[in-house]
């Protein structure tokens, strides 16, 4: 499954959005480059760098049922998150959050939702933070979105500010990632086939959560229909594997329905026996790397092929 927000903090239920902005560049421990200063007087604890990974944003108050986003939207992008700390200060957590709406709203922002944990309408969903456990009795979260004008890409800002005397601001650059750098044709899935029996494909891309091909994933799908055609007495398992974000049931379910979508565009856009191909799910049972990195998580979504 593909990365979520979730995975990033522990409560994330607000969203804005912005409009034009200048330049973006890479945070630093003042806020340079987070498109609004820290708050003054913030000291700077750390920043991670969380590489290109898929997001799933909620856009409105949760859902009552544990774990529940409610609304959402999807979004791709390069994600920083520099965390500060405001224990020397005597601000309520109130008093940061509005001082970062309004400093977005002077930047021209414009502020789409907004919420606030103290009743907890927007702290029900249960994630895993990246750093440490937060009381969530009197959050505030600001997440805001604009377009950068001189280079066209589209950045999100979200902002933090727990109990716990600290605030987090996430940075999510929405610029494509480098594709087409590790390219896969029919001959090169022979040779893994006849030394392994058996061949990864990473070119093969669907929709989250869903088993929806995606239009990039045709150029893979075209070689391994060539490869079927040049060798005609070839069958293969298709095989879907997932990381292990979520249920192991809902990651088979998915794993599996992902391989039928690709056997499926095989035989009825390529022309592909029907019965030279068998689609599988494996959920998250045979990671080829560690899931406890986004790296790890993403070499291990995948569809392979499997020589019968």
């Amino acid at each position: 499954m593909a990365f979520s927000l979730g995975h990033f903090f522990k409560f994330l239920p607000a969203l804005l959005a912005c409009s034009a902005l200048t330049a973006w560049s890479d945070p630093g421990p003042s806020g340079d480059g987070l498109l609004v200063k820290a708050y003054e007087g913030s000291e700077f604890e750390r920043m991670k760098e969380l590489g290109f990974v898929q997001l799933e944003l909620p856009t409105g108050t949760p859902d009552a049922a544990p774990g529940g986003l409610g609304k959402t939207q999807v979004l791709e992008g390069y994600v920083t998150k520099v965390d500060y700390s405001t224990s020397s200060l005597k601000r309520s957590t109130l008093e940061i959050a509005r001082n970062y709406e309004q400093a977005l709203v002077d930047a021209g922002f414009k502020l789409l939702f907004k919420c606030a944990g103290k009743a907890r309408n927007c702290a029900k969903p249960k994630f895993d933070p990246v750093f440490g456990e937060f009381p969530y009795a009197d959050e505030h979260y600001l997440i805001a979105r604009a377009t950068d004008k001189a280079t066209s890409e589209v950045l999100t800002i979200a902002i933090r500010v727990p109990e716990s005397h600290h605030h987090h601001i996430f940075v999510v650059r929405a610029k494509a990632m480098d594709t087409g750098m590790a390219k896969v044709d029919a001959a090169a899935m022979h040779k893994g086939l006849e030394q392994t029996g058996h061949m990864a494909l990473y070119g093969i891309q669907f929709e989250f959560g869903k088993s929806t091909l995606k239009p990039e994933s045709a150029p893979v799908l075209a070689e391994v229909a060539t490869l079927l055609r040049q060798a005609a007495k070839l069958k293969l398992h298709v095989v879907g594997h997932t990381d292990n974000v979520g249920t192991f049931d809902a990651n088979m379910a998915l794993s599996k329905a992902r391989a039928a979508s690709v056997v499926d565009a095989l035989v009825k856009q390529h022309g592909i026996a029907a019965n030279r191909l068998m689609p599988h799910g494996a959920s998250s049972i045979a990671p080829v790397a560690t899931n406890r990195s986004d790296a790890g998580r993403a070499e291990n979504r995948r569809v392979e092929l499997v020589e019968m």
